[in-house]
């Protein structure tokens, strides 16, 4: 079976990686000609398909556009899907059915859950999971063809897409925030920058192993759940020449409240201005 990749950004070269390792990548095409000729280079393509051939002879397209690119990616080569074909797109949020139903043509949505911060070829992960989501017959295609010693396929509910994506958001982008957040304050404190990996990197690893091995409620410490009203006002006194840090620090407070002792939450919620 051959797969055709159109879009040759950081998820669609990985996957495109794996695929090629495997002698199931067909071709590839970005409308960025940098682009394409960066991945046939990645990827050791030999001879590349002209975007007409690599449209009709793949039986597999998979769309590796940004979100509001798909549509334009799939009307560009419609009119080339003559005959039957199997349809992916990456979006974590976006459903399968953004692509047209029609009798030849099987849909699905195909979505790593992981971060892509740039090219990484080969590929720092051996393994990916996908949640998948769309039409049952796209669905047994992905499993048959993408190797299973690579992708792990896990279906999903068009409803959940959004719930699902913001996971995604909170593991990965928020995780990346809280760190400007950390950075700005040892700025403020005139430290250098490798203080990050020296003080807060084994601190917040140590957090999460806490969440890990003791759950959130018993892996946490600090002001909020000794029900420490006055430290929490300290704090908030100082944040308050920075607006962003004094919002966060209000937000993620709430979010681990009712962990605090129920005698000082009443007080928790006064001061962190908690309806």
């Amino acid at each position: 079976m051959k797969i055709g990749l159109i879009g040759c950004g950081r998820v669609g070269l990985t996957i495109g990686y794996f695929l090629k390792k495997k002698n199931l990548l067909y071709g590839v095409f970005d409308k960025d000609k940098n682009a394409l000729k960066r991945a046939v280079k990645i990827l050791k393509i030999k001879k590349n398909p002209d975007y007409a051939n690599l449209i009709k002879n793949s039986s597999v397209l998979l769309f590796a556009t940004p979100d509001d690119e798909i549509i334009n990616a799939y009307n560009k080569a419609k009119k080339y899907i003559i005959d039957r074909k199997y349809l992916f797109h990456f979006s974590g949020l976006l459903p399968a059915e953004i692509f047209p139903k029609k009798r030849n043509i099987y849909r699905a949505s195909i979505h790593p859950f992981a971060t892509f911060p740039k090219i990484m070829i080969p590929s720092t992960r051996d393994r990916y999971i996908l949640f998948a989501q769309g039409d049952k017959e796209s669905i047994e295609i992905a499993r048959a063809t993408l190797p299973k010693k690579n992708f792990s396929i896990r279906k999903i509910k068009k409803g959940q897409k959004p719930l699902y994506h913001l996971l995604g958001v909170f593991s990965s982008n928020f995780v990346a925030g809280l760190s400007e957040a950390i950075q700005i304050l040892i700025k403020k404190l005139g430290w250098k920058k490798e203080n990050f990996e020296i003080l807060a990197l084994p601190m917040i690893f140590d957090s999460l192993n806490n969440v890990v091995k003791y759950g959130v409620e018993m892996g946490l410490s600090g002001p909020v759940i000794r029900g420490d009203v006055k430290t929490i006002g300290k704090h908030l006194k100082t944040l308050r020449s920075n607006p962003d840090l004094y919002d966060t620090y209000r937000a993620l407070s709430r979010l681990i409240i009712k962990y605090a002792p129920g005698q000082r939450q009443k007080a928790l919620r006064k001061i962190l201005k908690i309806n």
